[in-house]
């Protein structure tokens, strides 16, 4: 049952993926899916990652976060990357979409990691307790929700589908490791989180940010802002 409930947290992002295949106007949506993940990715890094990496006090976690975030860097100069400017006319919605690939697919490299690690601790709390594990998913499923907004754009480019089921299943594959081999060193979970934690800074501070605060004006950024808050909101009150 414990290893069931990892497999499920992958599917929230299978979810949003869904639903954002279906929406028509993905212009509007993309505008929305970027400002509530950009809100997410900042109640990420504030309530679980940086307590996590504080708790231990190693400075030498500091200069992981900086290697995760210098490594996204290089990976970043090496994808395609799309520049555009916000106008409102077709080719720029054009480039738009491109740009939302671009930075989906960093968004899943990124994420590869600290979901893994994500799946090893909801396999350990379910194994303990079950209802403590369905909690658990919840929080970990509204996390993941809006993140599969924001990386569907990426599934425009066939070659990452791979990229997107190993996302899917990271939380899995993070629950069989903690069934198969018991759980990680606290020194190794430390520096898996801080280099996501680095990744994370980069999306947020040069791709997320600048979306966001270039679409202010826009109503969907709006309600991605006040959708985001809300579930920070669920989450933290679970």
């Amino acid at each position: 049952m414990a290893l069931l409930l990892t497999f499920f947290s992958g599917l929230f992002f299978l979810i949003g993926i869904i639903v954002y295949k279906y929406i028509s106007n993905k212009v509007a949506f993309s505008r929305m899916s970027i400002a509530c993940a950009c809100v997410v990715i900042i109640g990420l890094i504030s309530f679980d990652l940086v307590p996590e990496i504080i708790e231990v006090g190693n400075l030498w976690s500091i200069l992981f976060i900086g290697i995760g975030l210098l490594a996204l860097i290089f990976i970043d100069k090496l994808l395609p990357h799309h520049e555009h400017e916000h106008h409102e006319n077709d080719e720029e919605k054009k480039e738009h979409i491109e740009h939302m690939e671009h930075v989906s697919l960093i968004t899943i490299i990124a994420l590869l990691l600290h979901n893994v690690i994500e799946g090893m601790a909801l396999y350990g709390v379910s194994t303990s307790n079950i209802k403590s594990g369905l909690i658990m998913l919840t929080g970990i499923g509204l996390h993941n929700l809006p993140f599969g907004f924001q990386i569907a754009p990426s599934l425009k480019n066939k070659k990452n589908i791979a990229l997107v089921i190993l996302l899917v299943l990271s939380g899995f594959i993070g629950g069989l490791i903690f069934s198969i081999f018991g759980s990680l060193s606290k020194n190794l979970e430390i520096i898996i989180l801080s280099l996501t934690c680095g990744m994370l800074l980069h999306i947020l501070l040069f791709e997320l940010l600048k979306e966001v605060y270039e679409e202010i004006h826009k109503k969907e950024t709006i309600y991605g802002i006040i959708i985001g808050i809300i579930i920070l909101i669920i989450i933290n009150c679970i």
